[in-house]
C-alpha cells in the first residue's frame, strides 16, 4: 500500500489521537491504588512522584479495519518478498530495546472492554501487570475516564476497546506509544524469594511486603546499550472474546481475526509515525488531526515486531491453539515483519496453532480467501476452555 493510500485509510479509521507529557499527565491524574502491594511498588518506583516520569505518550483509538477478501490482498506479495518470521519463547514480555534503529516493537495488552480498567485492584493478571510496570498507563486511564464521562452517549468513547453501540461489539483498538517502564515484577515460583506459589493472578495481593520487594526491580531510565538513548514500550490494547462454550463458530473466529488484524494494522501505521515517515500534527479539536508524508528524508519503512501470547486464554477461557493460529494469521494479513509468541509453557498448543496456520495458509499454493480460511478453521472443531479464575 502506498503512503498516500495509507493516509486515506488512517483518516477513515483514526477516531482519537492525543499527545501527553508523561510527568504532567501523572501529576494531573495520579493513579488510585486499592491494592496495598501495588501501592507499595508504585511508591518504590516513583520516589519523586510525578517527576519520576519521563517522555511523551501518543494515544490513538481506531475503528475496526475491514478484513481483506483474501490473504493475497491487493498485492501478489504483501510482504514485499519477505516472509513473516515467527518465533516462540517460553518467557514473559521483557519490553527490550529494539534490535536496530529501524525496528519498532509492540506489545499486546490483554485488554478488557474498558481499557486498563482494573489496574488498581487486587488482581495481577497480564493487563494489570503491564499497567503496574508501566504506571503512566494508569494515569492515562483516569484521564480517559474523564473524557468518557463527557462522551458516553456518543459513538466514539475514548476509553473503550469495543464499540458499545454495536450489537456484535466491533473492536476499537487503543494504541499507546512511548510508555515508560518503571519496574519489573517477577511472578514466577521462587521459594527463596518468598513466593512459593508465584505472584500471578490472585496470589499477588496476599504476598508479604518482603516478597513484593524481592520480586521488584526498579528502573529510572531504561537506556538502549546500542544507542545510549532512553527507550520506551509501545502497547496495543485489544479485547478477546470471553466465556464462550462448546465449539468456536464462524462468527467468533471472524471476530477474533478482525480484532487482532485491526490492532496489528494500526500498529503498522503508527510505526510509520514513530519513525518519521508520516508526520501527524494534532490540534485540540480532534477533527483537525493532520497527517502528512515527510518529504524531507528518504527513510525505509520500519520493521514491525509484535509481541503477543495466550491472549484471551486465561480468565476468558480461550483455546490457546486456535488463538495462536488466528493471531499469526492476523499478523500475516497486516504484513507484520515478525511475530514473537510468548507461550508461557504452552509451546505444544502454540505449535499446534502454527501447524494449522501452515496447513491452511502458508503451505497452500495460490490465494486463500478469508471466508474459506475461517470455514476451514471452524471445521477443526476447536472447543472453548474454562476460565482459570484469574
Amino acid at each position: 500500500m502506498e503512503l498516500r493510500q495509507i493516509i486515506k485509510v488512517i483518516k477513515n479509521h483514526l477516531t482519537h489521537h492525543e499527545s501527553f507529557i508523561a510527568n504532567e499527565l501523572v501529576k494531573q491524574n495520579p493513579p488510585k491504588w486499592y491494592c496495598k502491594n501495588k501501592k507499595l511498588i508504585y511508591e518504590m518506583a516513583t520516589p519523586e512522584g510525578a517527576d519520576s516520569f519521563h517522555g511523551k505518550l501518543e494515544y490513538t483509538r481506531w475503528e475496526e479495519f475491514p478484513l481483506p477478501k483474501s490473504f493475497k490482498g491487493e498485492s501478489d506479495n504483501p510482504q514485499g518478498g519477505k516472509e513473516m518470521k515467527i518465533e516462540v519463547r517460553n518467557d514473559v514480555f521483557d519490553y527490550s530495546s529494539p534490535e536496530d534503529d529501524n525496528t519498532v516493537n509492540w506489545y499486546i495488552n490483554f485488554a478488557d472492554k474498558h481499557v486498563f480498567g482494573y489496574y488498581g485492584g487486587n488482581l495481577f493478571a497480564q493487563d494489570e501487570s503491564q499497567c503496574l510496570e508501566h504506571p503512566v498507563l494508569c494515569s492515562l486511564r483516569d484521564y480517559l475516564v474523564k473524557g468518557d464521562q463527557e462522551s458516553c452517549f456518543t459513538t466514539a468513547r475514548p476509553i473503550l476497546t469495543k464499540d458499545s453501540n454495536s450489537s456484535s461489539f466491533i473492536s476499537t483498538p487503543i494504541l499507546v506509544r512511548g510508555v515508560e517502564r518503571k519496574v519489573q515484577v517477577k511472578t514466577d515460583v521462587n521459594k527463596n524469594e518468598k513466593r512459593p506459589f508465584g505472584l500471578y493472578g490472585n496470589r499477588f495481593a496476599h504476598a508479604s511486603p518482603e516478597a513484593i520487594k524481592l520480586a521488584t526491580t526498579i528502573y529510572d531510565k531504561r537506556i538502549d546499550p546500542k544507542t545510549g538513548n532512553p527507550y520506551y514500550s509501545n502497547i496495543i490494547a485489544i479485547e478477546a472474546p470471553k466465556y464462550g462454550h462448546g465449539k468456536y463458530t464462524f462468527s467468533t473466529i471472524k471476530r477474533i481475526l478482525a480484532t487482532a488484524y485491526s490492532g496489528f494494522l494500526a500498529a503498522k501505521f503508527e510505526s510509520l509515525v514513530e519513525k518519521g515517515i508520516l508526520e501527524r500534527n494534532h490540534e485540540e479539536n480532534q477533527e483537525h488531526t493532520k497527517i502528512n508524508i515527510n518529504e524531507e528524508e528518504s527513510v525505509p519503512k520500519p520493521r514491525v515486531i509484535i509481541h503477543t501470547g495466550n491472549w484471551g486464554c486465561g480468565a476468558y477461557g480461550g483455546n490457546i491453539t486456535i488463538m495462536s493460529c488466528l493471531q499469526i494469521a492476523a499478523a500475516h494479513l497486516a504484513s507484520i515483519d515478525k511475530i514473537i509468541y510468548h507461550a508461557m509453557g504452552n509451546q505444544d498448543e502454540f505449535n499446534s496453532g502454527l501447524q494449522v496456520y501452515n496447513e491452511l495458509i502458508k503451505d497452500v499454493d495460490g490465494d486463500v480467501k478469508i471466508d474459506d480460511f475461517i470455514k476451514n478453521v471452524e471445521l477443526k472443531d476447536f472447543q472453548w476452555g474454562l476460565s482459570n479464575g484469574t
